[in-house]
């Protein structure tokens, strides 16, 4: 055939094709995979069936599945529809089990069915099978799909065995699914939104242990991008060598190999090579993945480092690909505002704003910018221009030098600087503080609405009118010029200062004569000089300041306000500055009290009693004592029952024991030779309840000591953790609606969701599962099976369960006394229970009878043409009466509180509504 006669024998098959293709429903929809140009319609069409595209219709949770001989890890989707995957195992060196799971994207009518077959030589190093709905059976050779279809879900699960042979590399398993045939409810093919596609197919690859190989871990936490917020920045995963290579085996370390991490903007691995000798082959070599703050609101976002191929002179370890590393990184970027202060201060808001302090202005304005300018920046990249508009309210004490600052999608990261000067008010109104605020405008939405605007504080010192000299310091700290309600404060041994400044260059020194009033509990320097060199200067080293120390006076007499005392000035400038208000704060304390340690029920082991010690901080000169008591706590609170005994209801503290100033602290307080001390055993509750806190009270006496009869003397009471002894609990209550038998096509998942969604209102937290039986199991037509200790069973083999009521305790501790304890076979006897769990005639569907066995009805109907060859309990609760003959009821088992100890069972038509028991999983 010459080039002319192939041109014209393709435009023939195209036309042919187009006319074609007018008999097919839908003809190439946006929803056809093109390749080259061609729908998968036209591939078939010309015979190129290997290049058809799968369909993105149909959903494969996981199309490439990689397993490990010896991995540690299972993921498996748990049984209801609308839950995700579940790991198990340690999690770090690979799968072991996978299931993946396949479902329709959109609604239809009918059915679907999509073929299947599996290509496998692995032989039984890899197990298949088709694992939900229902019981685990061999993978069949077709997919059903019915109803709506986006809510079924059908799944497969492979599983690896380790052989401890060396095989041979082979292809990996495929499982193929074929070109899908959509049906009417009559069963006939349909040209619908599936029919002629192909589902994508499943490959299944399985890396040998016994022979030369890489193993690489995996990253089991999602990790976060550092914030002040932040508690899982880096994440790590291992590699090693499965045999020992001849020679040295290197591979490197991409992060960004990825898009997603292009210039490590999400990510950066360390080291980026790694070699493995001969004597550390088995040995895992660490790679450490740090998350970067790309300072953009994204989200989580998923990237592959990738672990590159090997190279080695050793032929059986050159050219070996290990498998790529996925990373998730959780956005945490904040937007909001960075600033820096003029003192090289950094800091952020975020979305709620902030108050910002320590700055300062002179109404003389000798103090410029310098101490009232700082920059501010984005946190986030903005979408659009970002302008900020400034304003105060320091009527006429200010003038702002900027009153815009904008940001770009450019510029954003970078610091602009805004500035405000002082200006005369002329009134002497003394020293106040006054805000700088602005007004983000923006088309991002997020600037101009969502973040609150940060607002800054600046000090106005009032150095003009007729103040040539005036105290002054930054906002933030007290005023200490406005008398006893702003005082500079600071705790005994600490310091704290204030500056004085002057109204305007005085030429020579100023000297300013200082006193304390009370040098019992602060002192300062006799006099502080301003000169020309410091006069309009707030910092450290600077002889115009006015260094306060507060001293330890070694007794216990609260806090005492003090003041500075200035007096005229001399030198060039004669003037007397206000006085200066201050206040020291005690260090003392009447009692110091320490904790040591925890209680467990039922022990009087040392390691498991708790210690409380108790010093005088204060000198005594009569006897104090001191009544130690556990806290009462009513029934059914967490505390009750957790305190045991204590060693001693009283502490004595004869006159003179007061601790030394070395033993003064909670923490001292315990190696002094003066404490006093009580042991205390924790309580037994009988309660599977875990470690639960309880309260040891301390009270001091009444007694006529000087010091020890205030008021003010008084205690702290301790909290003490009670460690449990018994078993593990679970919660059990009683739905707070009733059911019908039928309950819907999910049966009993159907019910764990009516569990889980009609709780009393004091149970939160947690999974509950129903406990109900579908079947005995051996039955193939009933789904969602759940058998009693077999498949989806609720219960757990030495649990302690206890019965929830609406008392809101979370624990639902019901008196502190188990409904039972599983048995070895994860049941146990309804008709002998301390208690009902719930009103006395409740009924419950359960389908078993009180010897907890899948229960069978005498009653039920034959339903023939149905295809229901199980009739029992509903049909394993998914149906209410024969589908042909409406009026043929089926019947199911039910179990009622017949008295407050026992049980009884019976069976009940399938369109009774009746409640369920909800068991803590």
């Amino acid at each position: 055939m010459n080039f002319y006669q192939k041109i014209k024998s393709s435009i023939l098959i195209l036309f042919l094709s187009f006319f074609l293709f007018q008999s097919c429903s839908g003809q190439v929809t946006a929803g056809d995979t093109f390749l080259f140009g061609f729908s998968e319609k036209f591939d078939r069409l010309l015979g190129n069936e290997s290049t058809v595209a799968c369909s993105s219709d149909v959903t494969i949770t996981t199309k490439a599945v990689y397993l490990e001989e010896d991995g540690d890890t299972t993921a498996t989707f748990n049984a209801s529809n609308d839950s995700g995957l579940t790991l198990g195992g340690a999690q770090q060196w690979g799968y072991s089990i996978f299931e993946t799971c396949i479902y329709p994207n959109s609604p239809f009518s009918g059915s679907l069915e999509i073929p299947v077959s599996v290509t496998s030589n692995y032989g039984s190093r890899v197990a298949s099978v088709k694992s939900f709905p229902g019981a685990e059976v061999v993978i069949p050779t077709k997919l059903t799909f019915t109803a709506n279809g986006v809510s079924e879900r059908q799944c497969f699960k492979f599983t690896a065995t380790h052989d401890s042979l060396r095989n041979p590399v082979v292809d990996p398993m495929k499982v193929t699914l074929g070109t899908m045939i959509q049906k009417d409810g009559s069963g006939n093919e349909t040209s619908g939104t599936y029919s002629g596609k192909d589902a994508c197919d499943i490959s299944v690859s399985l890396d040998d242990a016994d022979g030369p190989g890489v193993r690489v871990s995996n990253i089991s936490r999602v990790m976060e991008e550092p914030s002040p917020s932040a508690s899982e920045t880096y994440g790590t995963f291992q590699i090693r060598l499965r045999t020992a290579p001849t020679a040295n085996v290197t591979m490197s370390i991409n992060d960004t190999y990825d898009a997603v991490n292009v210039n490590n903007r999400e990510g950066s691995a360390s080291p980026k090579t790694l070699t493995f000798t001969t004597a550390n082959f088995a040995t895992p070599q660490l790679v450490r993945v740090d998350a970067v703050d790309d300072l953009e609101i994204d989200g989580v976002k998923v990237y592959t480092v990738e672990v590159g191929r090997t190279s080695s002179s050793d032929s059986e370890y050159n050219d070996i690909k290990p498998r790529n590393v996925v990373v998730y990184n959780r956005d945490q970027s904040v937007p909001g505002y960075a600033y820096v202060r003029y003192d090289a201060t950094t800091g952020s808001t975020g979305t709620a704003g902030g108050a910002i302090d320590r700055f300062a202005t002179d109404e003389s304005n000798q103090l410029g910018t310098k101490y009232s300018n700082f920059q501010l920046k984005l946190r986030t990249k903005p979408t659009n221009n970002v302008t900020l508009t400034f304003s105060s309210n320091c009527g006429n004490k200010c003038n702002i030098l900027t009153p815009t600052l904008t940001f770009t999608a450019s510029n954003w990261n970078s610091y602009q600087t805004f500035q405000v000067e002082g200006k005369s008010d002329s009134a002497n109104s003394g020293n106040a503080n006054y805000t700088i605020s602005f007004v983000a405008s923006s088309a991002d939405a997020t600037y101009n609405t969502t973040v609150t605007e940060p607002t800054f504080t600046v000090r106005s010192c009032d150095n003009d009118g007729t103040h040539l000299l005036q105290p002054c310091n930054f906002s933030g700290s007290p005023l200490a010029t406005s008398g006893s309600s702003d005082r500079l404060t600071a705790t005994e041994g600490g310091t704290s200062h204030i500056w004085m400044i002057a109204q305007s260059n005085p030429g020579a020194d100023v000297t300013i004569g200082l006193t304390s009033t009370d040098t019992s509990e602060g002192t300062v320097p006799a006099s502080v000089t301003v000169s020309s060199t410091n006069y309009n200067f707030m910092e450290l080293g600077g002889t115009n300041r006015v260094l306060l120390t507060h001293v330890d006076d070694n007794e216990v007499d609260d806090t005492v306000n003090w003041d500075v005392t200035t007096a005229l000035s001399t030198g060039a400038v004669a003037y007397n500055p206000i006085d200066i208000y201050a206040k020291t704060t005690d260090n003392e304390a009447y009692f110091y009290v320490s904790k040591l340690g925890s209680t467990k029920e039922n022990s009087s082991a040392p390691a498991d009693t708790a210690t409380i010690h108790v010093c005088l901080g204060a000198q005594n000169t009569e006897t104090i004592t001191v009544s130690v008591a556990c806290a009462t706590f009513a029934a059914g609170t967490a505390a009750f029952g957790e305190c045991g005994t204590l060693s001693t209801a009283t502490l004595t503290f004869p006159a003179g024991s007061r601790v030394d100033d070395a033993d003064a602290s909670n923490a001292n307080c315990a190696n002094s030779a003066r404490k006093q001390t009580v042991t205390i055993l924790g309580a037994d509750d009988n309660f599977a309840d875990g470690p639960q806190d309880y309260t040891v009270n301390l009270t001091k006496n009444a007694n006529t000591d000087a010091v020890y009869s205030s008021g003010s003397a008084t205690l702290s009471n301790q909290t003490i953790t009670n460690r449990d002894d018994e078993p593990l609990g679970k919660r059990i209550y009683a739905s707070v609606i009733n059911t019908p038998g039928e309950m819907t096509a999910e049966g009993v998942f159907a019910a764990d969701k009516t569990c889980n969604n009609n709780r009393p209102s004091g149970v939160t937290g947690g999974t509950f599962k129903a406990l109900i039986v579908s079947d005995s199991g051996a039955d193939t037509t009933v789904q969602n099976k759940r058998v009693p200790n077999g498949i989806n069973w609720v219960l757990t083999s030495g649990y302690h369960y206890y019965r929830c009521n609406t008392s809101g305790y979370a624990n639902c501790s019901d008196e502190h006394s188990s409904l039972f304890v599983a048995d070895g076979s994860a049941g146990f006897d309804p008709t002998n229970l301390p208690r009902e769990f719930s009103t006395i005639g409740d009924q419950y569907w359960t389908g078993m009878t009180n010897t907890l066995s899948p229960a069978t009805q005498a009653s039920t109907p034959a339903c023939p043409g149905d295809g229901l060859t199980y009739r029992h309990n509903c049909h394993g609760f998914n149906f209410q009466n024969c589908p042909s003959t409406p009026a043929s009821f089926l019947y199911g088992q039910s179990w009622t509180m017949s008295s407050a100890n026992s049980i009884t069972s019976q069976e009940a038509i399938c369109t009774g509504s009746k409640k369920l028991i909800c068991v803590e999983q």
